[in-house]
Formats: structure tokens, C-alpha cells, sequence
């Protein structure tokens, strides 16, 4: 089994290097049946997102990770000439345990994101649809599939909040607890307020109203977002009821004063309300964190939210490295296992022949023979088998186990097994 794992990646080469390379979801079944074509690999999977293009692929014997890396460069035509330097190229249990690590998103640009395993599994459907992902890539990806979950379920690497919309949510549920059925209003139309919008969608906000000194901006961002439009004049009501508000604009001015809020927090009867301002200036009076119930953010607290995350995440992804170690080592040896159990029995199964049919052979010439007579030879001709093949089976054994790839190529060889993977392996 030849396993390989080659491409860019934004570790590896910039975007405009990897955008050469990057091929469109209706182009990859083209590109995996060359493969096949060219006779490069048996099966492959191609992941192409915007931070990477890599290929996962079952060389064909003989052939180098660099080969394929190569070939795969090459495919993007005469612009892919410079692609060299930027290329990536891991092989058998390296290239395993570098798909590992993508599906766990210890590869990623921000290390625990989501997106990537989503990805994966798409880029596996393709190549399943394409008739390109046989036998060893389904365990490859299956393989994968659980790395990932393990790591997200025993680490915290996916629970920190690394990101400005995501260190909102933290701060809202530090103080209302769960989000489910809460309601929130956004002032403004600003990028972090609207990030910050989305992942409060996301974590079960019932409502949410939009205000925007333009009326009609607001009520088009009310519309994406599934919720309702408001006068930026008209905020008290709105503030009264509400359990998060979030103020992106470039107004340059206060919009939500103390004394606005005193009288708020008074006809809220004091429960507890999430103000998070994004703006600069800032448009929430900072004095607002004298009033029992309101607890207001700026965008630097969220920032130190969201670096806290960061380093969380990066000591967790510890952990998660050394989960990803070991099940690549485990599933090395399982895979690396049945491929070796697959070429003895092709051994058995020659020796077998060889026996059956030198023992017809010489039971020609004796005549007819009894039953016993017939057993008799039988098994003395297995157990002449068993002595002979067993010294060369202990040791391919103990090559396998040890990673001599060498020296169990030429064991296999001599005895009389094709070094090609056997088909109960493809």
C-alpha cells in the first residue's frame, strides 16, 4: 500500500498561488479519472477549499509522493510551472497522519474551526461518486471521520471562542446563561455587529430587530436575518425588551446614554441585559456599567474574549495532536495488517495450487487409491507445505510488523507474490 498526501496549503504558498492550483467541485471527477489514467494513483480523494488543495491518493507502485505531488501540479496546465517550491508531499503513515490532522482541524488557519470536516466529508462524496475512492481511501476517510470527532469531543480546541462574532455569544451567555428564546437588537449595519448578529442566530436567539439610520437598510438586513426593522430614534421600547443589544456604526456619538438606560433598567425591573459595543467611537456611554443589571463590552473586551480562546485552543491542540499520533499509528498498523494478511494468503493460496496439482499428478501414476491412502498423502503433502513456508511467513511477519519494507518485498517476491497491492486490498 503506497498512501500519499500531497498539495499546498496556506501554510505552503499564498493565495495567489493557491488559487492556481484550485479546482471547481464539477472539474474533480475529471481530474480523479486522469489519475486513474495516467497511472499515478489507484484512488484518490481531492480536498480543494480556499486555504488548500490536496490530494489524497493510493500511488501506484513504484511510484514517489514527489511523483504524484508532481503530477498533480502539472495537471493545472503551464501555470502550475512554478507550483514546485510551494508543494507538500507526505507518504504512507506520514500522509496518514497528515489527513488526521486536517480533518481535525489542527491544520486549519484558525486551529478548531467547524468548516473543515464538512469539507472532507464532501470532497470523500465526490471521490465516491467518481469511482475513485475504493477500499483503502473509505477506511482512510472513515478513519479520519472518527480522529476528528475524538478530538472534538475530548479537547476543548473547538469550544473557545477565537472570533469576534463568537466572543459576543461567550460574553451574552457568561451573563444570561443559555441564548435559547432570547431576543437581541442590532443598531446599525456594521461587519462585527453583524457577525456578532449570526452567531447569536446561532445559538437560539428567538428575535431580533435591526435599527439603522436609514430605515430601508434596515429592514433589508431585518429581512436576511429573519427578524424586524426599526427607527434608529425609536430605540426604547425596543431596549426595555430585549436581553443583548449590539452597536456597530460609525455614528461617532453616544446612541444609548446612562440616563436612557436608567430609566431602561428601571421598567426592566433590573434583569440582567448584554450591552456589546463594536463601534469606534463608541456609541454605548461606558458609564452604564454603574447601573445594577446592565453589563456593557467593548470591542476590546471582546478582543481579549477572543485571544483568551486562542491561547485555550492552542493548549488544547496539544492534546489533540497526541490523540492524532497515536490513531495514526494504530490505524497504520491495521491497514499495513490486512494488506500483508491479503499477500500470505496469496502465498497460501499458490502454494495450495502447486500442492493440489503435484498431488493429482503423482496419484496418477500410483492408481487408484484408498480413502485412507488418499488422506494419508493430503496431509502429509500440507504439512511438507506448513515446514517450508513457515520460516519465510515468521519472518514477512516480523518485516511487516518492523516496516522493512524492503527486505518484505523481497521476501514476497521470492516467494512467489506479485509486489503490486493484492486485490483484496484495492
Amino acid at each position: 500500500m503506497n498512501l500519499v498526501a500531497v498539495g499546498l496549503s496556506h501554510h505552503t504558498a499564498p493565495v495567489e498561488v493557491r488559487e492556481q492550483l484550485a479546482t471547481g467541485s464539477a472539474h474533480v471527477p475529471e481530474l480523479l479519472a486522469r489519475l486513474r489514467a495516467d497511472r499515478v494513483g489507484a484512488e484518490g480523494v481531492l480536498l480543494s477549499t480556499c486555504n488548500r488543495v490536496e490530494l489524497y491518493a493510493v500511488a501506484q507502485s513504484g511510484r514517489t509522493a514527489d511523483e504524484v505531488a508532481d503530477w498533480l501540479a502539472r495537471s493545472s496546465g503551464g501555470r502550475a510551472r512554478s507550483l514546485g517550491r510551494h508543494m507538500f508531499a507526505y507518504q504512507q503513515q506520514d500522509a496518514l497522519q497528515h489527513v488526521f490532522r486536517v480533518a481535525s482541524s489542527l491544520d486549519s488557519m484558525v486551529i478548531g474551526e467547524p468548516q473543515i470536516v464538512g469539507q472532507l466529508r464532501d470532497a470523500y462524496k465526490v471521490a465516491t461518486s467518481a469511482h475513485s475512492a475504493g477500499p483503502v481511501m473509505r477506511r482512510v476517510m472513515d478513519r479520519a471521520l472518527h480522529v476528528a470527532k475524538r478530538v472534538r469531543t475530548e479537547t476543548a480546541i473547538s469550544r473557545e471562542a477565537v472570533s469576534v462574532g463568537r466572543a459576543g455569544v461567550e460574553l451574552a451567555r457568561q451573563v444570561l446563561g443559555s441564548l435559547n428564546g432570547r431576543s437581541a437588537l442590532l443598531i446599525g449595519a456594521g461587519a462585527h455587529g453583524k457577525l456578532v448578529a449570526t452567531s447569536l442566530l446561532g445559538y437560539g436567539l428567538s428575535e431580533l430587530v435591526v435599527a439603522n439610520r436609514t430605515f430601508e437598510r434596515a429592514a433589508a438586513l431585518a429581512k436576511r436575518f429573519g427578524g424586524m426593522a426599526t427607527h434608529l430614534d425609536d430605540l426604547d421600547p425596543h431596549l426595555e425588551r430585549v436581553d443583548v443589544v449590539v452597536a456597530s456604526t460609525g455614528a461617532g456619538r453616544l446612541l444609548v446614554t446612562r440616563r436612557q438606560m436608567a430609566r431602561v433598567v428601571r421598567k426592566r425591573r433590573y434583569r440582567s441585559q448584554v450591552l456589546l459595543d463594536l463601534s469606534v467611537p463608541r456609541n454605548i456611554d461606558p458609564a452604564i456599567n454603574d447601573l445594577d443589571g446592565a453589563y456593557r463590552f467593548d470591542v476590546d473586551d471582546l478582543r481579549e474574549v477572543a485571544a483568551q480562546g486562542m491561547e485555550r485552543r492552542r493548549a488544547a491542540a496539544e492534546a489533540a495532536e497526541a490523540i492524532v499520533r497515536a490513531e495514526a499509528q494504530r490505524a497504520w498498523q491495521q491497514m499495513r495488517g490486512e494488506v500483508h494478511r491479503a499477500r500470505l494468503a496469496q502465498v497460501m493460496r499458490r502454494a495450495e495450487a502447486i500442492r493440489t496439482a503435484e498431488v493429482e499428478r503423482a496419484t496418477r501414476s500410483l492408481g487408484e487409491l484408498s480413502p485412507k491412502q488418499q488422506q494419508a498423502i493430503d496431509a502429509m503433502t500440507r504439512a511438507i507445505i506448513k515446514k517450508v513456508l513457515h520460516p519465510g511467513l515468521q519472518s514477512s511477519r516480523a518485516w511487516a510488523e518492523g516496516g522493512d519494507q524492503l527486505r518484505l518485498e523481497a521476501a514476497l517476491k521470492a516467494l512467489g507474490v506479485s509486489t503490486d497491492e493484492p486485490e483484496s486490498s484495492r
